[in-house]
């Protein structure tokens, strides 16, 4: 029953398509027009935010401060692979953390070894984990022990936006870009204009409660934003018990004639309980995770009408201690980095920005033993590069529109590689169709999670770096009014020198060669602004080509990778009348390979959720995840939760 239910929207999918898609509407189809002055207020900041802060495939901003004076509405010109979430965007459809986000995108597939706070795996076209840099206001934040920073600790409820870009990004992002980058945006306190406070609370299944805050401030030149959140949970499996704390701030200091000092600050810490695989004989298991990272980040920036610099240094510092592991292999593992950037764009008029930027990267890693043993080795490692790229956009005659780059990463421990992007899009003026093209190359050099086993007489700097060669193109269609698009994305990817772990001797590399192709429908239909629906859906096709992935546990050559499913479908709708809004989503995943040998459910889920202002400044909210309470596993011996509900209020002051 559930299929045939999912079955039937996606039949509509070429007339419909997603409220957080980087269609060239950036859509906020759920929006009714705000009517107390704190919803004016907060509606207005957002805007504001949306219109200013960079975009993920350029790095350029969509519009300059005189142009975003009066908060028009605007178009981001984009490619489907960039999804864009907004601030309105998190609150209607009550998305919570970053997981929640990622399992609503099309060309991804997000894997957990359990419920909320578990570790997650994000496979991007068929890429590695630790092939998508996440930022925040992009900033890199320091990847963890999967190679990539926990996407399972990242609070959305207080962000301005987030911005998903599918596909190799490394000639703007550097090394580890290789299949996408992933950019958490917070209010810049650079862009606050009134003071707003936004306060929410919520309760619910597994003993779950959260609360956040977000605060802006202005008092002649100086302004701040300060956000905070905090979430504790006992899941629903035993022994799953998990918090979170979150405390971001934003602080500027107008010295005039558009230039600013502005500062960054992030701090999260979460303690977790993990029980392992249902199937272990030792489950649950008696592990504790206690995760805590840092970020601090100062910047002087400049803005004019033809051109704008910044130059910001960012340091982050991140430690996972895990103790009570029943293999005895108890460890801290800690992380650092120091990142140095400086970039210049001129844009002499509206139709072209160049960029030119210079970078220093430094990244060090330590692997510490509390109960030393042969399969619990110490590691240390550090390492950096330089970096210099350039990049022009440009509209050029005949409705063409270009955007080009290229970097060189200058390793000190490593191989160097330069690396280059190149798209085309083409709008068909009668009838508003735009076809696309893009082929960029990546690149990977090892880092913490390549070596954090390495036998000592393995050198990393030994390693050869990992290297991508991605492909698209498509077409993206407005149907019926300009809040309505469909768009089909066809993606080929190649990575050679895949770096794996032998897992019988666990101290030695194996190096694999991957490639993945597949096809990305999205589509959304707005009939009017009060009704929203949308559809995504991706086929994939993902195998070895060289070498033994995991040892020939997880592929040999001619082998699908595993934990990819080969069809994966989300859709939903929104309706909002007078002061309230209504919603319904579906998402599924089909074939699945969890190893080979061992095949997973198909499984489809579905989820409601619903708001209504109960006074200008106040709104109760309410949302039930599973709603059919199916049970099912995103890998095998990890069960996902089953049916909950959710309830909350959230309070609105601002002027």
């Amino acid at each position: 029953m559930h299929r045939y239910i999912l079955i039937c929207c996606f039949s509509l999918a070429f007339t419909l398509p997603a409220l957080s898609q980087g269609d060239a509407t950036n859509l906020n189809p759920t929006v009714v027009e705000a009517t107390s002055p704190a919803r004016k207020a907060i509606q207005r900041k957002e805007s504001l935010q949306q219109a200013l802060m960079p975009k993920i495939d350029t790095a350029t901003p969509p519009l300059t401060i005189s142009d975003a004076a009066e908060v028009p509405s605007f178009l981001e010109q984009t490619l489907p692979s960039v999804d864009t979430l907004s601030a309105t965007d998190i609150r209607v459809l009550q998305r919570r953390d970053l997981t929640d986000v990622l399992r609503q995108s099309a060309g991804l597939h997000l894997v957990q070894t359990g419920q909320m706070g578990a570790q997650s795996s994000l496979f991007i076209r068929g890429m590695e984990s630790n092939h998508t840099v996440v930022m925040l206001d992009g900033r890199r934040l320091p990847p963890g022990l999967g190679g990539m920073y926990q996407l399972e600790s990242l609070d959305l409820s207080t962000l301005e936006s987030v911005q998903l870009l599918r596909g190799a990004a490394s000639s703007l992002y550097g090394s580890d870009a290789l299949a996408g980058a992933i950019n958490l945006r917070s209010t810049d306190a650079r862009y606050v204009e009134s003071d707003t406070l936004e306060s929410y609370a919520e309760g619910g299944s597994f003993d779950t409660f959260r609360m956040g805050h977000k605060l802006t401030l202005r008092d002649g030149r100086a302004s701040a934003a300060l956000d905070t959140s905090w979430l504790t949970t006992a899941n629903d499996r035993p022994f799953s018990d998990y918090e979170n704390r979150v405390l971001r701030g934003s602080f500027a200091y107008d010295l005039g004639e558009g230039a600013f000092l502005d500062v960054l600050g992030y701090i999260q810490n979460s303690d977790l309980q993990v029980p392992g695989s249902r199937l272990s004989p030792t489950f649950p298991e008696s592990q504790l995770n206690h995760y805590q990272t840092s970020l601090f980040s100062p910047r002087f920036s400049v803005t004019r009408d033809e051109w704008d610099f910044s130059l910001l240094y960012s340091y982050t510092k991140s430690d996972l201690e895990a103790t009570k592991d029943v293999f005895f292999n108890d460890s801290l593992l800690k992380q650092w980095g120091h990142e140095l950037e400086a970039v210049f764009h001129w844009h002499p008029d509206k139709s072209a920005t160049y960029t030119l930027g210079a970078g220093y990267y430094s990244n060090g890693f330590e692997r510490i033993p509390l109960i030393p043993g042969f399969f619990n080795p110490a590691a240390e490692f550090d390492y950096g590069y330089t970096s210099i790229f350039a990049q022009a956009e440009m509209n050029l005659p005949a409705n063409f529109h270009l955007v080009v780059g290229g970097r060189h990463d200058e390793q000190d421990s490593f191989t160097s590689k330069p690396t280059w992007s190149a798209q085309l899009d083409y709008t068909v003026e009668p009838t508003g169709t735009v076809l696309f093209a893009k082929a960029a190359t990546g690149y990977k050099a090892p880092s913490g999670q390549d070596f954090i086993y390495l036998a000592p007489t393995v050198l990393p700097s030994t390693l050869a770096p990992e290297e991508s060669f991605t492909r698209e193109f498509g077409l993206r269609q407005p149907i019926f009014n300009p809040r309505s698009s469909i768009s089909v994305t066809y993606f080929e990817n190649k990575i050679d020198n895949l770096i794996d772990i032998d897992p019988f001797t666990f101290v030695n590399p194996a190096i694999v060669d991957t490639e993945s192709s597949g096809v990305e429908l999205e589509t959304v239909l707005s009939p009017t602004e009060n009704l929203s629906f949308y559809v995504n859906a991706t086929w994939l096709d993902a195998h070895v080509l060289r070498g033994q992935y995991l040892g020939g546990f997880g592929g040999n050559p001619g082998d699908r990778l595993p934990r990819r499913p080969e069809f994966a479908l989300s859709g939903g709708v929104v309706y909002s009348g007078d002061g309230w809004k209504l919603g319904a989503e579906l998402s599924g995943a089909y074939k699945r390979l969890d190893t080979p040998g061992v095949i997973l459910d198909d499984y489809t889920v579905a989820r409601i959720f619903g708001s209504y202002e109960i006074t200008d400044q106040v709104e109760i909210y309410g949302r039930i995840e599973n709603l059919f309470d199916h049970d099912y596993e995103t890998t095998r011996g990890f069960d996902a939760a089953g049916l909950g509900a959710f309830a909350g209020v959230r309070i609105l002051w601002g002027k």
